[in-house]
């Protein structure tokens, strides 16, 4: 399937091509490696003998924060040259979904302590809702 949006195509497909299921997808293995996943349990302890430069709890906030500028930069680019989307409103939109998407799983967003779980919830349902709507061909 394309993933550009065009005029023939019903809602529920348009929804899913403004989702940037593999951005996402790798923002999530990524996150559940350093311990931001759905299902973390904390840091994991360091192997016997092992000294670390930086600390795992100074360092994985950091590193969540560069994961997810780099997904963000990579997001529209990825959408260009490997889908081959054209539409800026588009490239745009998806762009912001993974936003909307890494918000509702934490990451970044716990680290700079501006999550909130109600509203990550709210804002992920109305923004897939909402969105397919104004996404033109």
């Amino acid at each position: 399937m394309a993933r550009e949006v065009n005029a023939t195509q019903p809602y529920t497909d348009k929804l899913v091509k403004l989702i940037p299921t593999e951005i996402v997808g790798a923002y999530m293995v990524l996150a559940s490696i350093l311990g931001y996943g759905p299902a973390a349990g904390g840091p994991t302890a360091a192997p016997a003998g092992a000294q670390a430069m930086i600390p795992d709890s100074e360092l994985k906030p950091i590193l969540i924060k560069i994961v997810f500028a780099i997904l963000l930069v990579l997001t529209p680019i990825y959408l260009r040259f490997i889908s081959k989307v054209t539409n800026r409103t588009q490239l745009l939109v998806t762009t912001l979904s993974y936003v909307v998407w890494v918000y509702t799983l934490g990451g970044p967003f716990v680290a700079w302590k501006i999550y909130h779980a109600l509203i990550a919830s709210v804002v992920l349902v109305l923004w897939s809702l909402i969105t397919p709507l104004f996404v033109r061909p």
